[in-house]
């Protein structure tokens, strides 16, 4: 979608002199950011080797898995490039973090640019995040991962063997399937590896430190992801289809700003570091902030699920009526 075609221009909203101003990336901010979080995951490490065999071990764990699940937010920075300014460090940072974080760097670097040029417009935005009609049943399995967990070992295999899902082969040019099917090769065997070091040396320490709190800690990071659209408008005006939530200083540093999403869809460009400084200029034009996480959680729960009956028959409402409805927001295991 075309700015000129979009019903509403983000652009709108800011002057020129100001989206250049706040578009300027920083090597040392994000390096800087970068070592916190990495400094923070060794330390909730060395908390869980200093209290395994004890009760202690299994909230270090959770803790630890937070830290791990809120590398999202570094990986996504670096998939839109603004996370350093030089690129090749970008870049570096961008293959590390996905690898630790498990998701494709170029493979999702396409999927999100897709999201952000048709966000919330059913069978158009491939990270939808559960779009109406919702059930208690979609609200649990996106809040546990389940998408996460089912999908990605299906896709990184396909793509091993060189082939690419239908529904993604629409927005990935072909001249980079080989260069995502290789990095999926390439992942593959690093997770091949470790698991082989692992069964090798009859250590444990790579679920421990790794698999176990990445799966604890992800429910934590899948209801950031809900609250930043779903109660939302499904329609492409950012002004409505977008989120900000407020929260505190330390989940702020931990999701690199991303709280601030209204603003992150305005100007994708602006680095997470300025987004504050973006909200205080366009704010007030947006879609109110949510109170908290909680509280957008609960209003969500409270106005936006149905039962599995009524969401028949609002899909058989809207397949009569020829509207585009998304019935494979599970990605389906093809």
């Amino acid at each position: 979608m075309k700015r000129q075609e979009m019903v509403f221009d983000p652009f709108q909203l800011l002057d020129k002199k100001d989206r250049k101003q706040l578009t300027r990336r920083n090597d040392w901010i994000g390096l800087g950011c970068l070592g916190g979080h990495l400094g923070a995951v060794g330390v909730s490490g060395t908390g869980i080797y200093l209290t395994a065999g004890t009760l202690f071990m299994i909230p270090m764990m959770f803790v630890h898995g937070i830290l791990l699940a809120c590398l999202f937010a570094p990986m996504h920075e670096c998939s839109h490039g603004t996370a350093f300014r030089t690129r090749r460090l970008n870049e570096a940072v961008y293959w590390f973090v996905s690898l630790v974080y498990i998701i494709q760097p170029t493979w999702y670097r396409y999927r999100h640019a897709v999201h952000h040029t048709y966000t919330q417009i059913q069978g158009m935005d491939p990270a939808m995040v559960l779009p109406s009609p919702t059930t208690w049943r979609h609200y649990c399995e996106q809040l546990l991962g389940w998408r996460l967990w089912t999908t990605f070992p299906v896709v990184i295999t396909k793509h091993a063997f060189g082939r690419m899902r239908p529904q993604d082969s629409w927005y990935v040019p072909k001249q980079d399937l080989p260069r995502i099917y290789g990095e999926a090769r390439l992942m593959l065997v690093v997770y091949g590896t470790v698991a082989g070091l692992a069964v090798y040396f009859g250590s444990f320490a790579p679920l421990i430190y790794w698999i176990i709190p990445r799966i604890m800690g992800e429910p934590l990071q899948r209801a950031w992801r809900i609250a930043e659209h779903k109660g939302c408008d499904e329609g492409p005006d950012v002004r409505t289809n977008t989120r900000s939530t407020k929260t505190g200083a330390v989940m702020r540093t931990l999701c690199w700003n991303m709280p601030y999403h209204s603003e992150h869809h305005v100007c994708p460009q602006v680095p997470f570091f300025a987004l504050p400084k973006l909200n205080r200029l366009v704010g007030h034009e947006l879609k109110p902030m949510g109170e908290s996480l909680w509280a957008v959680d609960k209003e969500v729960r409270r106005t936006c699920i149905v039962s599995e009956g009524e969401a028949a028959r609002i899909l058989d409402e809207r397949k009569r009526r020829k509207e585009s409805v998304d019935e494979s927001w599970l990605c389906h295991l093809d």
